[in-house]
């Protein structure tokens, strides 16, 4: 039986996707959002839309709150969304957080899980996201906020430019790989990443929403099933590109004087951190399975990257 579910940021990349899938698992299906979805990667037919900012009250309190939603989804959660779905929702049974595995880096141990320490913060976490975590989870055990978590890693697929070595998503960087040109990164080869297809982290969304009791107070990660070194996702998308580049390495912090967008606060000292989880949580509560590994999510955003003109 299907239940009725309410996505707050339904025209991003995650939450359209879950809007999608949600429909066709057989939901009702509402988006929240504030602005009109106008990528054709998505099929939103289905979804009831709703037009407003889930920071308005008045929106919450007049247009969201008399839906009596079952699940409340929101991509984009804010600390103080806890406290408005609570007030405006009290009586919705499951309310899913779209969180990010940037809140428990740098790893002590790999790959890591749902245990690994995130709570305190570091020189490079999400520090803003553990906390808002931290306290949706005060609320679940003393107010009943049946909130669940997830945390995505790095997200890949098409709709949004791929990951690239200078740590962020910089279509120059391909556009040089594909023209040959040389290219200087940091010695960055052995650095561990683990990419998520937006289709498949948009999946264990959908699959939770069938399992209302189970999911509870829960925090899952969520990703491709293992992880690939950054000199095995280059020579991907070198392969791909038919690049002849030559790569050429300098100290990270000196990539700025050859690039001067590239630099290390949030993207070079992110980039030059291991990333490598274990999936099998969600894999035995959920029965989530990834469908792409990295180097395929890379190559079909590449090709994407290629239909729409940007390469």
């Amino acid at each position: 039986m299907g239940r009725k579910v309410l996505i707050f940021g339904a025209t991003g990349e995650i939450g359209g996707r879950i809007a999608q899938l949600a429909v066709m698992a057989g939901h009702d299906v509402y988006g929240a959002a504030r602005g009109k979805y106008e990528n054709d990667l998505v099929d939103l037919t289905g979804v009831k839309m709703l037009m407003g900012d889930k920071n308005d009250e008045n929106f919450l309190r007049d247009v969201c709150a008399p839906i009596k939603p079952d699940v409340v989804i929101d991509t984009v959660p804010k600390i103080h969304s806890v406290d408005l779905y609570m007030k405006y929702f009290p009586g919705v049974s499951n309310v899913l957080f779209c969180s990010s595995t940037g809140t428990f880096v740098p790893l002590q141990h790999f790959p890591a899980n749902e245990q690994h320490p995130w709570r305190l913060e570091t020189p490079f976490n999400f520090y803003d996201q553990c906390q808002r975590d931290d306290y949706a989870f005060r609320m679940y055990h003393e107010k009943g906020f049946p909130v669940t978590i997830f945390r995505p890693t790095n997200i890949i697929g098409p709709g949004r430019i791929p990951l690239e070595l200078w740590g962020a998503r910089d279509i120059k960087f391909f556009q040089m790989l594909k023209a040959s040109q040389p290219i200087t990164i940091a010695p960055c080869e052995d650095i561990l990443l683990q990419s998520g297809y937006n289709w498949d982290l948009a999946s264990a969304f959908v699959k939770a929403i069938d399992k209302p009791d189970l999911i509870r107070g829960e925090l899952f990660i969520i990703s491709c099933a293992k992880a690939i070194t950054l000199g095995e996702y280059l020579k991907t998308a070198m392969e791909y590109l038919g690049s002849k580049s030559e790569i050429s390495h300098c100290p990270a912090q000196n990539l700025k004087d050859i690039y001067p967008e590239v630099t290390m606060k949030w993207r070079m000292d992110f980039l030059l951190l291991h990333m490598c989880f274990d999936i099998s949580k969600v894999r035995n509560v959920l029965g989530y399975q990834p469908t792409k590994t990295v180097q395929e999510s890379l190559v079909e955003t590449l090709e994407w990257c290629e239909r729409i003109g940007k390469l």
